[in-house]
């Protein structure tokens, strides 16, 4: 099923594929667990061939934080990672392609797996070509074609073709550009690779344009032909019906777009209906002038008074709010002084800068908040999107340097939350990314942080998922618990949370909270 969802994708036919694939997935959940990354791997496969990089990605990282994934079978972990670098590439976060493209490259040729290195030679010089670096680029690539020439690869030397062609034709050597690009448009033909045909003539069409339009009107013909088999299989049932939690999705966004619908058709009434009371109001008033000049001066003074009466109402709640916010003023304040007395019965700093930083990142935290919350209406709620992801990024540059590239990337569904919360849960954050940035990518010149907190309707419950593909370390079971840990379990406590961890790639925790 798995050579059969392969051939099925790479020929074009991608509901078969998706169908065996997910076939596929089903029996090795059930019997072969050590075996699903495989289909999860397959699934992508199909999105990559419909040019869907976001889904494409969403499977390959199912796949590299399975449990399963050093044992893989062949060495597959390669192939997960090569995959990885390859929709980085496709989504221009180039960095990230280069970092996953060079492990593979290192690590396949000490375990002389020709093809995985073949595969990541190619990343690198498509990531060099988009940089304009076309020397670089033509180098890696053609240590691709030698490692495919290798391994008896005419496939995959035939996919690598098409990429040297491009070089070639950026640098304006249109004969090495024909040349590459007739040899994949003939390995495209031969194989039944039909996205790659059609690379493959579109690029000959735009090289012919000038030259030769009659030979460019030929290759669009066969691009025409080539895109008419390649999409018509697939144009009638789209891979969401053989998906179920992508139908799910697709109801849970109809459901949601109705639910706005209905708001703001409500919302339009409600406002027409006050437009014609205001519009009432004035009519009266006007025909009241006209008839009674007394009751236009008896009216004014009413609005008059009624304005009075509204000033001092809200100077009245000015005043509310002002005491209130003085409350949470002074409460995370003794935050501020918990924290310090923590820190002056703590051993492990030795290190002045350290000890400076981390306290600062803290307040920092502690005064972002502040500057989030809605003082028009209300001290106790955050727009908690905005607050987590200015704090995470603040933590993350206080500890920046030129030597390491570290990408941050946030997400977050919950719009608001009480500043009761929204505290510990930004003291949480700080501890995490101070640790990730300090300790977690020491022998890395690349790494990775993700924080999400999603709504979890099923339990009633919020969830936050931090993770890094750092060296990991065992939260529970720590040898030696500093400050930050110490710190981090008391906001758990103080939030009622629960707790799960990971420890297979790098740093995983979700935080269950009210």
């Amino acid at each position: 099923m798995q050579a059969l969802s392969f051939v099925l994708t790479i020929t074009g036919d991608w509901q078969n594929g998706m169908q065996t694939a997910y076939e596929g997935l089903q029996i090795s959940q059930a019997k072969y667990p050590a075996l699903e990354l495989v289909f999860y791997n397959l699934i992508a496969l199909v999105y990559e061939k419909q040019q869907d990089s976001k889904q494409r990605l969403e499977w390959l990282l199912k796949a590299y934080h399975h449990p399963q994934l050093e044992s893989l079978p062949n060495n597959g972990k390669w192939l997960i990672y090569h995959n990885i670098g390859e929709v980085y590439e496709n989504l221009n976060a180039l960095d990230s392609a280069m970092y996953y493209a060079r492990e593979v490259d290192i690590n396949c040729r000490k375990l002389n797996i020709p093809i995985e290195v073949s595969y990541a030679n190619a990343i690198m010089g498509r990531v060099e070509r988009k940089r304009k670096n076309y020397a670089q680029a033509l180098e890696y690539l053609k240590t691709a074609m030698s490692f495919s020439n290798k391994f008896g690869n005419l496939f995959l030397e035939s996919e690598q073709s098409v990429d040297l062609a491009r070089v070639f034709y950026e640098m304006n050597q249109a004969d090495s550009a024909i040349y590459y690009a007739e040899k994949a448009l003939d390995g495209g033909r031969q194989f039944k690779n039909l996205v790659l045909t059609a690379s493959a003539a579109k690029l000959l069409a735009q090289i012919y344009e000038d030259k030769n339009p009659a030979k460019a009107i030929a290759y669009l013909k066969v691009l025409n032909t080539t895109n008419d088999s390649l999409y018509t299989a697939t144009r009638i049932i789209q891979t969401q019906s053989i998906v179920n939690t992508i139908q799910e999705r697709q109801r849970e966004l109809i459901e949601a777009k109705k639910d706005y619908d209905y708001s703001i058709r409500q919302n339009a009434l409600i406002g027409f209906l006050i437009f014609l009371g205001l519009l009432s109001l004035v009519l009266i008033r006007n025909n009241r002038q006209k008839n009674k000049a007394n009751a236009v001066l008896q009216g004014k003074n009413i609005e008059i008074n009624l304005q009075k009466e509204k000033i001092e109402k809200a100077m009245g709640q000015k005043q509310i709010l002002l005491s209130e916010l003085q409350h949470r003023v002074k409460n995370n304040l003794q935050y501020v002084i918990s924290i310090l007395e923590m820190q002056k019965e703590s051993v492990s700093f030795s290190n002045i800068d350290d000890l400076i930083k981390n306290n600062q990142n803290r307040i920092h935290s502690i005064a972002l908040l502040h500057k989030k919350l809605n003082v028009d209406e209300s001290v106790n709620e955050v727009d908690l999107k905005r607050y987590i992801t200015e704090l995470s990024q603040l933590v993350k540059d206080s500890y920046d340097n030129s030597n390491k590239s570290v990408n941050l990337f946030v997400t977050c569904e919950v719009e608001s939350l009480s500043i009761t919360k929204a505290l510990p849960i930004g003291l949480i954050i700080v501890e995490l990314v101070s640790n990730s940035m300090k300790h977690a990518f020491a022998k890395q010149t690349n790494g990775i942080i993700n924080i999400e907190i999603t709504k979890d309707e099923k339990f009633k419950k919020h969830k936050l998922l931090y993770v890094d593909n750092g060296k990991g370390f065992d939260f529970k079971n720590v040898d030696t618990k500093g400050l930050g840990i110490e710190i981090m379990n008391g906001l758990i406590d103080q939030l009622n949370a629960t707790i799960e961890t990971k420890q297979s790639i790098g740093f995983e925790i979700i935080i269950y909270f009210t």
